[in-house]
């Protein structure tokens, strides 16, 4: 008895952290990313200023899921992600919340969205409005993410594309190892853990663990792309080279990384 009454309490916590998640995302996008595009400057003033209100409301969420018992965070390297030089941050996908766990780390943070997204009412207002890049712009997606760093901006790239596999990795694609060459920066890669498993692909919000979320997340040092790569050879040879020891990378230390 005691067992369904926590499930059930948990089940609700994390409905009702959802629910207003999703009421200040559509306050957000309908009302005040419009006021802060109008105020701004200039267009790019207007993305950091939306993007920092991201920020904010990710922290406001994470401390809501916490105050309900629903997860844990201990976070490793978090100074990492505040430098303010441009930063080309990759990461595993494990969860449904692992941009929101990140993003509430660090006041700016660019990504690449769905395309979906531009065509929901209740998102595309936050990411037209915060510069977010959407994953249909073929051979151009490159040089969209590269522009993020030319700009300054941190952007983080999820390899996999989607959620891990349950108790894995998928296969890793070569979009970050691109822009990582193009725009000549090392890597910052990020380990992120969830213990017990939940929110993964294909799983029902509501289909919560019995104890809370244990998310452990490192933020580790700069990977130095250059002894990978030869001057001489291709680019996509390159690319595909930095990829499979990005995900040797991850398959290795994913295997150890403690709770």
């Amino acid at each position: 008895m005691m067992r369904r009454l926590e499930r059930g309490y948990r089940i609700l916590g994390t409905g009702v952290s959802f629910a207003i998640f999703g009421i200040w995302g559509v306050g957000l996008g309908w009302f005040v990313c419009p006021l802060i595009r109008r105020v701004a400057r200039s267009r790019e003033a207007g993305e950091v200023r939306v993007q920092r209100v991201v920020h904010h409301t990710f922290r406001a969420f994470v401390r809501v899921m916490m105050g309900f018992g629903l997860l844990e965070a201990n976070i490793r390297g978090a100074e990492r992600l505040c430098k303010p030089d441009a930063l080309l941050i990759v990461a595993n996908h494990p969860t449904l919340i692992d941009f929101v766990l990140l993003g509430s780390l660090t006041p700016q943070l660019a990504c690449v969205v769905k395309k979906e997204a531009w065509s929901n009412v209740f998102m595309r207002g936050v990411v037209n409005s915060a510069g977010y890049i959407p994953n249909d712009l073929g051979d151009d997606l490159v040089d969209a993410c590269s522009d993020q760093i030319r700009r300054g901006r941190r952007l983080i790239l999820f390899p996999e594309g989607t959620r891990s596999p349950k108790g894995g990795l998928g296969p890793f694609r070569r979009g970050a190892a691109h822009v990582a060459l193009s725009a000549g920066l090392p890597i910052h890669p990020v380990l992120i853990r969830c213990e017990p498993p939940a929110l993964m692909r294909g799983q029902k919000w509501y289909n919560v663990p019995e104890t809370k979320m244990i998310f452990t997340i490192e933020v580790c040092e700069a990977l130095d792309l250059q002894p990978l790569v030869d001057d001489c050879e291709p680019r996509g040879a390159a690319a595909r080279k930095i990829s499979g020891a990005l995900r040797d990378f991850y398959a290795e230390r994913l295997q150890t990384l403690p709770v």
